[in-house]
């Protein structure tokens, strides 16, 4: 996974950071990011079931074939539908993904995705106003063919972003059985929202080990922050 950042230097109109704790030593979260053309960004977070090699093998092939697929210049809905036929395809393990998979139009702060079961991003406003995505409509990726899934949009405005997370943030537990739970995010980037990306997640980070203690990390943790700089945004659709 890229791991350098800012992962485009000389781009001014946005900004991407993120980061993963895998649970273990190999891990089934995964993020990407690529540019298909001068103004075209895809970003993905996904899930897979499972944990360990098998769950590994499986995230390897699914970005994989995400990156394949987007190179060939179709929509997210379409991209999410073409790796989950492959997925499907003799998948004995009946093992599934969770994924979100977004095409940032980089001139207009426009934003066409696709969500197969994924957690439901947040949209951080410029003003510090947190609004939460609609939750997914369509079934994960992988367990069955013929999945139809569709394609949203929404616009970033000049200093809004885009924060994207697996289960394992929502879902770190303290000793008392307790989760971090939705709530406490929403909150935490409010609290971050004027934080430079990177100093937001690890702010948001380290929130999740103060509520966890010293409790075993039961799943693996991802968060991904997309922020718009350009000029070309003006109100969310």
């Amino acid at each position: 996974m890229p791991k350098i950042f800012p992962p485009f230097p000389n781009r001014e109109e946005f900004d991407l950071f993120a980061l993963i704790a895998p649970a273990r030593e190999v891990g089934g979260d995964f993020y990407d990011f690529f540019q298909i053309s001068d103004n075209l960004l895809c970003f993905v977070i996904a899930d897979v079931s499972g944990k360990g090699v098998p769950a590994a093998l499986f995230m390897a092939v699914t970005k994989t074939l995400i990156k394949s697929f987007a190179r060939e210049g179709i929509t997210p809905d379409a991209i999410v539908s073409h790796v989950n036929e492959e997925m499907a395809a003799d998948n004995d393990a009946c093992m599934f993904v969770t994924l979100f998979c977004g095409l940032l139009d980089i001139e207009t702060g426009e934003i066409q995705y696709a969500n197969a079961g994924h957690n439901p991003p947040l949209v951080i406003k410029k003003s510090g106003t947190v609004e939460w995505l609609p939750r997914a409509k369509s079934l994960v990726a992988g367990a069955m063919p013929g999945v139809q899934y569709g394609c949203e949009r929404l616009r970033l405005s000049k200093g809004d972003s885009l924060f994207l997370y697996t289960d394992g943030v929502t879902e770190a537990m303290n000793h008392a059985s307790e989760l971090f739970s939705e709530e406490r995010l929403e909150k935490d980037l409010t609290v971050f929202a004027d934080l430079e990306i990177k100093d937001a997640i690890r702010n948001i980070m380290d929130s999740i080990h103060r509520f966890t203690g010293d409790a075993p990390q039961s799943d693996d943790i991802t968060m991904m922050m997309l922020r718009y700089s350009g000029s070309g945004g003006i109100v969310n659709l």
